[in-house]
């Protein structure tokens, strides 16, 4: 699972540009969205998505996680992309509402022999793309968007069972023109990505 990631935009030109050109969008609601640091569950933060109009490639606000309709308290921020294309929640999703969420990194947690919990950071050599959905809501201006996962190869597997779904710059347009087929991540995300332990 994945469920803190982090934002750099100060080191990478790409992701300094992408939050640039989302905060105008958050500023206009009145709403401050988090561009750098540490990113958890509920944050608004920037999100790549095509435009309503032309379907180019755009960055706007979306708030990571929305509580399940049917289960009160729990939160979903995180997809299994085995099977989301069997969830009512995302059956518009999976063809329409793909999106690409820019990250420097993001972290899991290791259990220790001693039973205590140890925070590895996951990185690559260039900031990349975690795999998401996203939905809308009458109640809120900006959409809600969670996390692709699938099950984490070797050596990752040795810290945690699951990851994020990992989308390179060169996969970009196949993942949102819906190329790329969600039940079928584990086979053309892992290898290509690069990710490394880094703590």
């Amino acid at each position: 699972m994945c469920g803190r990631y982090f934002i750099e935009n100060k080191e990478d030109e790409r992701i300094e540009a992408i939050v640039r050109a989302a905060v105008p969008f958050a500023e206009k609601a009145g709403r401050t969205m988090k561009s750098s640091g540490d990113v958890f569950p509920t944050d608004l933060v920037p999100v790549l998505a095509p435009s309503r109009l032309h379907r180019e490639l755009i960055p706007f606000p979306m708030i990571w996680g929305f509580a399940h309709p049917n289960r009160p308290g729990v939160l979903v921020f995180n997809t299994r992309s085995e099977t989301a294309e069997e969830k009512p929640l995302f059956v518009t999703s999976v063809h329409d509402r793909r999106c690409l969420i820019p990250v420097s990194g993001y972290y899991e947690w290791e259990k220790t022999a001693e039973g205590k919990k140890e925070r590895r950071i996951f990185t690559a050599a260039e900031p990349f793309f975690l795999a998401g959905l996203y939905i809308r809501s009458e109640r809120e201006p900006f959409p809600y968007f969670s996390i692709l996962t699938m099950e984490a190869p070797e050596p990752i597997r040795a810290i945690h069972q699951r990851m994020p779904v990992i989308v390179t710059e060169q996969q970009k347009a196949d993942w949102i023109g819906g190329v790329l087929p969600i039940a079928e991540a584990s086979a053309w995300s892992v290898g290509k990505s690069g990710i490394v332990c880094s703590g």
